[in-house]
C-alpha cells in the first residue's frame, strides 16, 4: 500500500538526514517550545512524502519543522507542530508522522497539546497527564482497509497511555514539585471554540479537558505498538467557565509560559528512562 511505503520512505529519509539512532520523540502543540542540545533542523517542506509539505499557511504557533538533538543524554526527535483534521487533512495524514516515529525505532512518544479545561479543579497554566480520552469526532485514522504491517485490525484501548512512561512522568513531577494531575481529554474537531452547550455535554460525558488534536496520534501509536504518553497544557478554561472570549493569541502566550515547566519535566523524565 502507498501509505505504508510512504511511511517507510519518510522514516528512511529522516534516518539518513540525522544519521543517529533516535531514543524518544516529542510532539509539540500550539505555542509550546523545546530547545535541544546540539540541535539540528529539518523543515517539514523539505520532507518529500510528508502530507503537509506543500502547504505554507499552517496554524500559527506551529514551527513546522523537525529538530533533533539531546536531552539528558538521550537522542530526541521533536515534531515542532502537527497537522490537524480541521485543516482539511485526512485522519491518516494527521497520524502519518506517528507511524514514521515508530519506524524510526524510537522507544516511546511524548505528545503535548494546548487545551481548554472543563474540570474547574484545574487551572490555566496546569499540565495534565492524560489517563483516558473520549473521541467526539466520528472519524479516526484506523478507518478503512487495515495494513497488518502497521498494526492489528482491532486495537485494545484499555490502557491507551503507557504505564512506564506515565509512572516516570509522575515521579519526575514529584521530584520537581510540579503538580501533574490526571484527566480525561475530549477530542473536538474544531476549528471553532466549543459552545457553552457543547461544554456542558462534554462535562456530562466525563471530559476534564477539551482540544482539537492528540487523539488521532494516540490511536495510531497504540495501533503501531508505540508507547505513548500525553502532557496536556491548559491554556484557557473552557467556554462558559471563563468569563472572557477565547483568543488564540492568549493560547499561544500561555503555552509558551507552560513550556518552562514542561521542559523541566521532560528533562528529568528522559534522564530516568532506559
Amino acid at each position: 500500500m502507498t501509505y505504508y511505503n510512504n511511511i517507510v520512505e519518510t522514516a528512511n529519509y529522516i534516518k539518513k538526514y540525522f544519521n543517529e539512532p533516535i531514543d524518544y520523540a516529542v510532539v509539540l502543540g500550539s505555542g509550546i517550545t523545546l530547545e535541544l542540545e546540539d540541535q539540528q533542523e529539518l523543515g517539514y517542506e523539505a520532507i518529500p512524502l510528508f502530507p503537509g509539505n506543500k502547504r505554507s499557511n499552517h496554524v500559527k504557533g506551529h514551527a513546522n519543522k523537525l529538530t533533533f538533538g539531546k536531552i539528558s543524554g538521550k537522542n530526541v526527535l521533536v515534531l515542532n507542530g502537527r497537522l490537524h483534521h480541521y485543516e482539511g487533512y485526512s485522519m491518516k495524514d494527521v497520524a502519518f508522522m506517528t507511524y514514521v516515529v515508530k519506524f524510526l525505532g524510537t522507544k516511546g512518544l511524548f505528545i503535548t497539546n494546548a487545551c481548554g479545561a472543563i474540570n474547574t479543579e484545574f487551572n490555566e497554566g496546569d499540565i495534565i497527564c492524560l489517563d483516558d480520552f473520549i473521541s467526539l469526532v466520528s472519524d479516526n485514522p484506523l478507518r478503512g482497509e487495515n495494513d497488518p504491517r502497521l498494526g492489528e485490525r482491532f486495537v485494545d484501548m484499555t490502557t491507551p497511555f503507557d504505564p512506564y512512561l506515565v509512572e516516570n512522568l509522575n515521579n519526575s513531577a514529584k521530584k520537581l514539585d510540579i503538580k501533574l494531575p490526571q484527566g480525561t481529554y475530549g477530542f473536538f474537531q474544531g476549528p471553532y471554540f466549543e459552545t457553552r452547550a457543547e461544554i456542558r455535554a462534554f462535562k456530562t460525558m466525563g471530559c476534564d479537558l477539551v482540544g482539537m488534536s492528540t487523539v488521532p496520534e494516540v490511536i495510531a501509536a497504540n495501533h503501531a505498538g508505540l508507547p505513548v504518553a500525553v502532557l496536556a497544557c491548559i491554556t484557557n478554561m473552557a467556554t462558559g467557565i471563563q468569563e472572557r472570549k477565547h483568543d488564540h493569541e492568549h493560547v499561544l502566550k500561555t503555552a509558551h509560559q507552560i513550556s518552562i515547566n514542561l521542559k523541566q519535566l521532560l528533562i528529568e523524565t528522559l534522564e530516568n528512562l532506559k
